[in-house]
């Protein structure tokens, strides 16, 4: 994809993970979680997703035990890391893959957040979360017409926020469901399903054995709104 200036990371998540290393080397512990898992809530561990996919879910409204899917986190992003600050507890988490995650405790990072000179690390995290509501508010202000497009490009910019590593095509793993996107979109099932056709029609939209791929450029070329012209 050319001419188009995405987010500049001051991170990459490895460097990140490097970096708390350095400071305190027994803060940090690697775990794998199966696919399908909820992961416990609790007011002492943070994690850093190292690899998969972990989807996370807030409730419908304050009396509902129903929740819709708010978005999907991978590499580099944080999760239970919003109880540091307060008790915030209304979001749930699921990995919807074997996932790889750092661990952290909370005191630990907490400790590692109170130098200023560390205040780098925070930004960092509260940008990998702004990221993620940034691009959820898109969804309400498009055209019903365009709000399945604006969630695929969503959900490839947090897989992958550098989309210029892609010349065209951009695959998605197998747990990107149909459901699943729907779910992420907001859009009514009729809804999501006619404008799903038309972008299998328009060929912005491949299937494949290994996943859904997205042509970017076709993307760029026929919704150039979708696509940021200046970093966020």
């Amino acid at each position: 994809m050319k001419g188009i200036d995405f987010m500049d990371n001051l991170f990459t998540p490895d460097e990140f993970i490097n970096a708390i290393r350095d400071t305190l080397p027994n803060a940090i512990n690697e775990k794998k979680l199966p696919a399908n898992m909820e992961i416990p809530f609790n007011h002492a561990t943070s994690y850093i997703i190292k690899s998969g996919t972990i989807a996370g879910y807030i409730s419908r409204d304050i009396e509902s035990k129903s929740s819709q899917l708010y978005s999907f986190f991978s590499k580099g992003d944080f999760i239970l890391f919003g109880q540091v600050f307060d008790d915030f507890s209304g979001m749930t988490f699921e990995t919807l893959a074997p996932t790889s995650v750092y661990s952290i405790k909370q005191k630990d990072l907490q400790y590692l957040l109170h130098f200023p000179e560390n205040s780098p690390f925070l930004y960092y995290i509260m940008k990998r979360f702004g990221v993620h509501y940034y691009l959820k508010s898109h969804l309400s202000m498009r055209v019903k017409e365009n709000v399945l497009i604006q969630a695929i490009f969503n959900i490839c910019f947090l897989r992958h926020p550098d989309l210029k590593e892609f010349d065209r095509l951009l695959t998605l793993p197998k747990e990107y469901t149909a459901s699943r996107i729907k779910e992420y979109s907001t859009l009514s099932q009729a809804g999501f399903y006619k404008h799903l056709k038309h972008a299998y029609e328009q060929k912005l939209l491949l299937k494949s054995e290994v996943g859904l791929q997205v042509d970017l450029e076709r993307m760029e070329e026929l919704y150039p709104s979708t696509i940021p012209k200046k970093a966020f």
